[in-house]
């Protein structure tokens, strides 16, 4: 469950007529809700200047906390070109708190006019810990932290929440750091049953140095099956070798819309050292120097050093013809579920590309009137 309050409304309030003061607050709501709803979240209601949102309802995802926080920063940035227009056309500006928290609810996946979406203490304690959060901050439940990765959190100690009988830890959200490690910090095992698979792996990375051409790998499976391990054994080896080769990153991302090129983007952020505060401009000029910096090394080097001049359609057609190695997958060519799947790119002027791809479906709401739930 998310909670987003604007602080100080009441002042506003007093500041514009009722028309100026429903215009400034119906922009803040629709920019809301597109953030939240881009993180495949549900907004439940607008209660008065504050938002209520749930994820994990009605269709219920593995990760579902790490939306909500992703939600929640989005929201903050969003704010902050918000307060801009507001500043020019009504001289205001907003400032929100935010409150997160993930329990056991009963959820209506069909609720009628007028009826709760979710309720149970998950939902209030998610209300208390945005009343006790700093302005402009976003205050998680110790739950919700513990079941996310790739986030840092600054402990805000025990709280004092109305209606709960115990004191409840709070801690400040403060940045999404990347990709989240898999398994217990702290904790190794061997891996076991993936000889095969792992000499394949290296013996395609040993004809991509030799031969300086592309392969794509795509290791596809049921969740839980190892794809994550696999990948990241591969590549604890391939850093081991001499010279190492460069290593990039990037994810697919099974919600929101118009994210067809959101693997290349983390890839050419991470490289080229975009920062998500930085200008269009700034952006383009670091890809830029990132590109000149590359060694024309490859065969397709002369081609891409002329896209920067075209459009994505025109860039498709001039590398359309570049040489391509054989593709290591049992099954080219097959499409598919959408799902959540994570890339990445290995080779000397990367040219060897490993997808892991989950084949377990999102989870659907039962047809039953409601349902006992875990909600973010």
């Amino acid at each position: 469950m998310l909670f987003a309050d604007i602080t100080g409304s009441t002042a506003l309030g007093e500041r514009l007529d009722p028309e100026r003061f429903r215009e400034v607050m119906q922009s803040y709501g629709n920019a809301m809700r597109e953030e939240i709803e881009a993180e495949g979240g549900t907004v439940e209601k607008f209660i008065g200047d504050a938002v209520m949102a749930a994820f994990g309802v009605p269709a219920a995802h593995e990760d579902d906390p790490e939306r909500a926080l992703r939600a929640s920063l989005r929201m903050m940035r969003r704010l902050d070109e918000l307060n801009r227009d507001l500043e020019r056309v009504y001289d205001v500006s907003l400032q929100i708190r935010v409150g997160i928290n993930t329990g056991e609810v009963l959820a209506a996946t069909n609720p009628g006019p007028g009826d709760a979406m979710v309720t149970g203490d998950a939902v209030n304690a998610a209300s208390r810990l945005q009343g006790v959060a700093d302005p402009g901050a976003i205050f998680v439940s110790q739950r919700t932290a513990d079941a996310v990765r790739g986030f840092s959190f600054e402990d805000r100690g025990l709280h004092e929440l109305k209606g709960k009988r115990d004191r409840v830890r709070a801690v400040r959200l403060v940045e999404e750091t990347g990709i989240g490690s898999r398994g217990v910090p702290g904790l190794s095992a061997p891996m076991v049953g993936r000889a095969s698979e792992l000499d394949l792996l290296r013996s395609i990375l040993e004809r991509v140095v030799q031969e300086r051409r592309p392969h794509l790998v795509t290791v596809y499976g049921e969740a839980g099956v190892g794809k994550s391990r696999l990948t990241a054994e591969f590549l604890r080896w391939a850093e081991s070798t001499d010279p190492p080769p460069t290593v990039l990153r990037g994810r697919c991302l099974p919600y929101g819309d118009g994210i067809t090129y959101w693997p290349l983007a983390e890839i050419l952020k991470g490289h080229a050292g975009i920062l998500d505060s930085d200008p269009p401009e700034l952006a383009v000029e670091k890809v830029r120097k990132t590109g000149r910096r590359q060694p024309s090394r490859t065969r397709w080097d002369s081609r891409t050093r002329r896209c920067p001049s075209l459009t994505p359609t025109r860039v498709r057609s001039a590398t359309s013809s570049m040489p391509r190695g054989g593709r290591s997958s049992p099954h080219s060519g097959r499409a598919f579920p959408s799902s959540s799947s994570s890339r990445t790119s290995i080779g000397p002027t990367p040219c060897s590309w490993i997808s892991s791809t989950s084949s377990r479906s999102t989870s659907r709401a039962r047809s039953s009137s409601s349902v006992r739930r875990d909600l973010t």
